[in-house]
């Protein structure tokens, strides 16, 4: 629960320019755990790497709902598979 506190924080600090680009963008929260677990886990002898920026580099578009859309999604829902073939 601390490294996602942690991982939390750090992302909630990292400054995401939204420039003139097609899409928005969001933080990669699972690349961004793994870099705050290398930043703790770092020893005193090398230099802590910054946190902050690595962040930023990992980037995700956050995928638009298209205005006006008309037909919903339409959902199929599998169905239970048997498994009478397994009896010996």
């Amino acid at each position: 629960m601390i490294m996602y506190n942690f991982a939390e924080m750090m992302t909630s600090h990292v400054v995401i320019s939204q420039m003139d680009k097609r899409h928005l963008y969001q933080v990669n929260f699972t690349v961004a755990v793994y870099v705050c677990r290398h930043f703790l886990r770092s020893q005193g002898d090398e230099s802590p790497p910054d946190v902050e920026a690595l962040i930023r580099k990992n980037l995700l578009p956050i995928r638009p709902i298209r205005p006006g859309q008309k037909n919903t999604r339409k959902i199929r829902y599998k169905s239970a598979v048997s498994f009478v073939y397994r009896v010996a």
